[in-house]
């Protein structure tokens, strides 16, 4: 009898403590870091969750959607959708591809929210001051700059909504549209994210900056704004940012700007003018 109930008892504790082996096997939640490189710039992703996605899985996802963003909006990509656009010659539409759409549409809505101020066809302008696939520090001629803004004008777009295409009134027209790209781009890896199951990251492209949930620890995130140096250097963060189901983004002068006989030239330029922005404000987030 005593062999019987001993083999009992063994059955009754392998039977109580069964249900529990599949709770110490559950996997605690860890912080995961991905980063790479994309749009001339790079991006990070800092996530947690309690049922870890495979980060290898989650960089090849992020990395193929932001190499096909390129592939439609990139004006250092030859074959892109955009740098076709702008090859193309007038009065001929053009289908808008999936991800350009929405950002081109966006651009439109602001250049005339500012009435041209801030204008998608400046791109002879930001290579004119070498700005963009050609750098330089030159000052251009004020006859270059007329010259230039003679082939800008976001009223020589004409957007089909319907049919979803786009059409330039002169064939000198050139998009640009890297201003609005890269925040559209941090809402489509938010997207990943969240369809993957993730409610708990930060992702940062270039300075634009989406935050949700909390950190591992509980605490909402916090995204250091460092202080603008005349020399363009980095400096410590000054301001931590609290955010949380927010986005954020900073522009500013100090890290893509030159200097010509004292005088710092921006590369943020105004639409209207032709002219880089001169203003008091030297970053704003």
């Amino acid at each position: 009898m005593s062999n019987l109930r001993r083999k009992r008892g063994l059955v009754l504790a392998f039977s109580l403590l069964f249900p529990l082996l599949p709770l110490s096997c559950k996997k605690r939640p860890t912080v995961e870091y991905l980063k790479g490189n994309t749009m001339g710039t790079y991006y990070t992703v800092q996530y947690w969750e309690s049922n870890i996605v495979r980060p290898q899985i989650l960089t090849t996802e992020i990395e193929t959607l932001l190499d096909e963003f390129e592939n439609k909006l990139s004006n250092w990509r030859s074959g892109s959708w955009i740098s076709q656009f702008n090859a193309a010659p007038a009065n001929q539409f053009s289908p808008i591809p999936e991800y350009a759409y929405p950002v081109l549409e966006l651009c439109l809505e602001l250049a005339e929210l500012s009435d041209g101020a801030f204008d998608p066809t400046i791109s002879p302008l930001i290579e004119l001051w070498g700005f963009g696939t050609q750098r330089g520090v030159d000052i251009p001629s004020k006859q270059a700059i007329q010259n230039s803004l003679a082939m800008t004008g976001f009223r020589k777009l004409v957007l089909d909504r319907e049919n979803r295409a786009l059409l330039k009134t002169q064939e000198e027209v050139q998009l640009n549209c890297s201003a609005v790209a890269k925040g559209y781009a941090v809402d489509l890896v938010a997207r990943i994210l969240e369809n993957r199951g993730i409610q708990n990251f930060l992702i940062n492209i270039g300075g634009e900056i989406s935050a949700k949930g909390t950190n591992i620890n509980g605490e909402v995130w916090r995204v250091g704004i460092r202080p603008p140096r005349p020399n363009g250097k980095q400096a410590k963060p000054e301001i931590l940012i609290p955010l949380t189901d927010q986005s954020l983004a900073t522009s500013g002068h100090s890290q893509r700007s030159f200097l010509y006989e004292g005088k710092r030239y921006s590369h943020i330029l105004n639409g209207k003018t032709g002219f880089p922005v001169s203003a008091e404000t030297a970053s704003a987030t």
